[in-house]
């Protein structure tokens, strides 16, 4: 089961480097955009795969054990990683389940006014970027999931 959801966190992070990559979205292409941008896509494959609780648990944890990696490649070190390791989990399951709830409620005014909050700091310079990610997110579970074994 580790493999499969490893292939499947692998799959979701190049979706997110691809939709971050050369500040394609107008905001600079960091450890916090791709923090938030990265809870936004797992947490629409979460709502994709609430039937399935091992994996849920599963990418969560991936996606968890990704970020502190990235942060132990930033410098973080050890004295200081739990800390961070606390807020970043704090906030990604506040903005979780906001995206959640959006998600499962079908309700795209407040899953676009979430992503414009957290990904986008509440301001947005080109508003079709909104709408690239909107759609990215909301497509994501079945170019992901659909027709695979993950």
């Amino acid at each position: 089961m580790r493999q499969r959801i490893l292939a499947l966190h692998g799959t979701v992070v190049d979706e997110v480097l691809g939709w971050t990559a050369g500040d394609r979205l107008g905001v600079k292409d960091d450890f916090p955009l791709r923090f938030e941008v990265m809870v936004l896509a797992v947490s629409a494959l979460l709502v994709a795969l609430k039937d399935d609780p091992e994996r849920v648990q599963g990418l969560w944890d991936m996606t968890f054990e990704g970020f502190e990696e990235s942060l132990r490649n930033r410098g973080v070190n050890d004295i200081r990683i739990g800390a961070r390791m606390r807020v970043l989990l704090q906030h990604a399951m506040g903005r979780s389940r906001v995206y959640m709830d959006a998600l499962n409620g079908k309700d795209e005014t407040a899953l676009r006014q979430a992503i414009i909050r957290n990904v986008f700091n509440g301001t947005v310079g080109q508003p079709e970027t909104v709408e690239i990610v909107l759609s990215s997110v909301l497509n994501l579970p079945g170019r992901v999931l659909g027709g695979t074994n993950f």
